[in-house]
């Protein structure tokens, strides 16, 4: 069932602590990358660890990002609302355009085996999915 899924409050404490470090390491490791988005009202830039896969479900790349706390934390609904973003991997830089909102069972059928066991593992609900391109 898709909807908005709230963190528990230990892990946005630990996510305010740990993020500045895990930026650190984030886009240097697959398949971590670094999101790269803007605050929806206030327009301020942030940054995001966290994990995206690429697939290709029919002719374009796509890039997949769980969403292991629902579609409510604030980084996906920028990304919703701006619908592109960038991501950073291996010093490299992609724009994600047509960003969506999709269920996971959608998404797992694109990935390869391992992310797809990993996401079914972890009991991942959504995704979002976007048309993956070089920035």
């Amino acid at each position: 069932m898709m909807g908005a899924m709230a963190a528990p409050e230990f892990v946005v404490q630990a996510g305010k602590v740990l993020n500045p470090w895990v930026l650190r390491v984030a886009g240097r490791i697959p398949p971590w990358v670094v999101l790269h988005h803007a605050g929806r009202k206030s327009g301020k830039e942030y940054t995001t660890p966290l994990v995206a896969f690429a697939a290709r479900p029919e002719q374009e790349i796509v890039a997949v990002i769980p969403l292991p706390w629902g579609s409510g934390t604030d980084w996906a609904r920028n990304t919703m609302s701006a619908g592109t973003v960038r991501l950073t991997r291996g010093g490299s830089e992609f724009l994600v355009k047509d960003v969506r909102l999709v269920p996971a069972d959608d998404a797992v059928g694109w990935l390869s085996a391992v992310p797809s066991m990993l996401l079914s593992a972890v009991g991942i609900e959504e995704c979002l999915v976007g048309t993956l391109h070089p920035a």
